[in-house]
This record gives structure tokens, sequence and C-alpha cells, in this order.
């Protein structure tokens, strides 16, 4: 069904209309689509299609981009000089050259305030090395952390990721896979400026990870404010809330647990 809001991805099915800002292309099974909230879908399979209905203004006034399959192509198709917001939907395998040279073909990595990246496999690495070309990015969801505990010190002790964590921007962070207590504190390590932070972790894990982040003797976390915690049973609530007042963790706080996930700000 097609919402009265936006347009959304259909395969093979029967036409759909086109109106003054919307585009439509069909190619092998796929729909191309340019929505009147300002949101564009594109898959590499019709990268070099170029929509006639997508004209100079409409390319403009376009804010978020979507990028699905599998295949990077070398095609030149549109370019969206004004996207701030960039979804990957699936992992892509470049022809010659880096993600960041592809990607930026599409939009201005500099000008991006958003990017998600949703199932896809890119590692870690690859993720930080696209961060250092997004010098505005403010916020970040990540469906997999690909990163083994064999070669995250010598991540974190390389040039790249020194650099990205001194320069980058980003206040907002979410990850939907379970992290360890080695991954956040990577990841905190990596964004100082995080305000927001939701994540996965299990239960086990909880008491050592929240005595981190909420340490006031932990420079990494000092903006940090808000924690949104998934896959957790509801007897976590009572707990959290036990921990933090009885080792003085913070001041004053708010907690609540609602469809399994444990939220808690200061």
């Amino acid at each position: 069904m097609i919402g009265k809001q936006d347009w959304i991805v259909q395969f093979f099915i029967q036409p759909i209309p086109i109106g003054k800002y919307r585009c439509i292309d069909l190619f092998f099974g796929h729909y191309l689509f340019f929505s009147r909230r300002k949101d564009y879908t594109m898959y590499w399979e019709l990268a070099g299609q170029v929509c006639p209905h997508l004209d100079e203004h409409n390319l403009n006034i376009v804010k978020h981009v979507r990028i699905g399959g599998k295949q990077a192509t070398g095609n030149r198709g549109n370019y969206f000089p004004n996207a701030i917001e960039l979804t990957i939907k699936h992992k892509f395998n470049t022809p010659d050259y880096s993600i960041d040279i592809t990607l930026n073909r599409i939009v201005p990595l500099q000008k991006l305030t958003k990017l998600v990246i949703e199932y896809c496999e890119f590692t870690f690495e690859q993720i930080v090395h696209l961060i250092s070309f997004t010098p505005n990015l403010h916020t970040l969801k990540i469906c997999l952390l690909s990163i083994n505990k064999r070669t995250m010190q010598s991540f974190e002790e390389s040039e790249i990721f020194r650099n990205v964590s001194t320069t980058n921007k980003i206040k907002n962070f979410e990850i939907t896979d379970r992290c360890t207590y080695e991954q956040i504190q990577m990841l905190v390590h990596l964004f100082p400026q995080m305000e927001h932070f939701q994540l996965a972790i299990k239960r086990k894990e909880i008491r050592w990870i929240l005595r981190y982040l909420l340490s006031s003797n932990n420079n990494h976390t000092r903006h940090l404010f808000f924690l949104s915690i998934s896959s957790l049973p509801k007897v976590c609530l009572r707990e959290v809330n036990m921990l933090i007042r009885i080792e003085g963790l913070l001041d004053q706080f708010f907690i609540k647990y609602v469809n399994r996930v444990l939220y808690l700000w200061w």
C-alpha cells in the first residue's frame, strides 16, 4: 500500500501515478522514486537511467537520498547538490574506487548531517573512513559493528581513528547490533561529542557499561545525557535504578522502560 505522506518501493505492480514532484522508472523490476517529501530512492542498477521528471529544480530540492543495490556502477547518474541525509540500504561493491568517491558523485559528503547504514556489512574501518569525509555529520546510525577484538586495539591506535575522534561532530549515535563492553569503550573514544547513545547490550554487562558511561571521571562522556538501551528484560529497570542510587552515579536522573527498551536521561 502506498501511504498518503510518502512513496515506498514497490516491485512488479501496476502503474503508479506520476506527479509533478515524483519520478518513477522501471528497470529489471525496480522503481526509482522521487517523492513529494524531498526523499529520493535510487538503485545502482538504475544509476545510468536519468528520470525525465528530475529536472535541475527537483534535483536541488532533494534533502534525503536512499541508495539500494549491491553493485555500484561507474555510470554518472543524478547528482543531488543539496542533500543533507543519506541512507545506504545494502553493502555495495565499487568498481575501481573507494566508497567515498562513489558516494560523493551522488551527494556532497561535506554537507551531510545524517548518515544511516542499514543491513550492511561494511567493516567498521570502512565506516570510519567514510566519516572522515563528512565533517558536518551530527547523526549516525549503523546496524552492525563489524570489528573483532584482535584488531580493535590496533585500529584505535591508527591515524585515521585519532583524526576522526578529534574532528567529528557526531552527537547522536545509534547501533542496533549488541555491543560488548570493549566495543562501547571504543565507540565512546571515537565520538567524544556524543549526547544521545542508542545501543543494545547483554544484561550481564549492564553494570560495567553503566559504571563506565556514567563515571564523572570519564572525560569522553562529558557531553552524554541520554541513553536508550534495547533488548533488556523489565527487571533491569529496578536493577539500574538501584545501581545508580546506591553507587551515586548520578545526582538526578529519569528512567523509563517501554517495549524492552530502557531509557535513561539526566
